[in-house]
């Protein structure tokens, strides 16, 4: 079994393959004491690559790790659990005060329903020695997130042996929930963002033919057009298309269960972005699926308003949709397959 195709996010560098920029860049800023922004759109790695640097980072300098999962945490207080879950028992035992529930093994840890959140977060990040918090999918914490991220700021400024980092799949949300509470939540130290793009071709070319060669499975020259032609060049989609072909399917079979699996998880994220949005909106996102000019957009019905609030959220919220010069035109389109063939079926059950 090739190790590259692992369906975990990596833990250690060397199983990253083609990031080794974001690797250096990544240890380099947590050497400088600075948090840290992974950004990048969905299945590009930012979970292993946060994780994998920052455990390199801390075996060099004598450090811990602590990965936390915030994608169902919308409140500062399931935040603030769901954290305190994952710290040492040590420092959960100095938080009598603010807890009513503690049961270590089984993670079960609650706050009373008069303690502030904000205050046993920042006291136990406050507690921690040399310990590098990464915090995945930060911008699904919406209810009290200003206190969330000065209660984070707090910690960072007073406990010089706590680093952060931070991810999320939305990255232009992630981007403005720090340049809202930047001045005050933050005191004025914007992370430093690294992004995390598809690969260039030549690249996902050889992370399937080294991964399938690991496990004695042939690709032929067609086979990898296929796959490249229907899955685009995001890792994860690559690595989900190569472990099936590892485990024993065929090529027709790996990439077609693959291809429905990233097209029903576009299909997700469009109509999500789509919710609340102008009438109008669902033709646009149709249209991006071959690539049309604003004005082309336009001829939606849809106000110019509307249109840049939705283009900007594809391009830098999600980081799926493009916009190139051809000839004397400027055109929009999607940037991955997925997202193409998704567009077509919004709206559809």
């Amino acid at each position: 079994m090739s190790y590259w195709f692992s369906p975990r996010p990596r833990e250690r560098v060397e199983e990253l393959f083609g990031r080794d920029v974001e690797v250096r860049r990544l240890i380099n800023a947590l050497e400088s004491n600075s948090w840290v922004a992974v950004l990048g759109p969905r299945m590009a790695g930012k979970t292993s690559l946060a994780i994998a640097s920052s455990t390199e980072f801390a075996k060099k300098h004598g450090y811990s790790t602590v990965y936390i999962d915030l994608r169902n945490s919308t409140t500062l207080r399931e935040a603030t659990e769901r954290i305190l879950r994952n710290l040492p028992r040590g420092v959960i035992k100095k938080l009598g005060a603010y807890l009513s529930s503690i049961t270590i093994k089984g993670l079960e840890i609650r706050l009373k329903p008069s303690a502030s959140a904000s205050g046993a977060l920042e006291e136990a990040l406050r507690s921690l020695k040399k310990t590098v918090i990464i915090l995945d999918e930060v911008q699904k914490v919406r209810e009290g997130l200003p206190q969330f991220l000065n209660a984070l700021s707090v910690a960072f400024n007073e406990n010089p042996e706590l680093l952060i980092v931070f991810s999320g799949s939305y990255a232009g949300l992630v981007k403005k929930l720090f340049s809202q509470t930047y001045s005050e939540g933050l005191y004025a130290r914007q992370p430093i963002e690294i992004t995390l793009n598809p690969w260039e071709r030549d690249v996902a070319e050889e992370f399937l033919r080294k991964g399938l060669d690991e496990c004695g499975v042939k690709i032929s020259e067609k086979e990898l057009e296929d796959v490249l032609w229907e899955l685009g060049t995001l890792p994860g989609w690559l690595s989900s298309y190569g472990l099936r072909r590892c485990l024993g399917d065929e090529h027709v079979k790996a990439l077609n269960r693959v291809n429905e699996s990233a097209v029903k998880e576009a299909k997700r994220e469009l109509e999500n972005i789509l919710e609340g949005r102008s009438p109008n909106a669902p033709m646009v996102i149709k249209l991006l699926s071959y690539g049309a000019t604003w004005s082309e957009l336009e001829r939606t019905g849809i106000s110019k308003r509307a249109l840049h609030t939705l283009l900007d959220a594809l391009i830098n919220d999600l980081y799926v949709v493009s916009k190139s010069a051809i000839g004397n035109r400027v055109v929009y389109r999607f940037t991955e397959p997925s997202y193409r063939k998704a567009a077509l079926l919004v709206g559809q059950r």
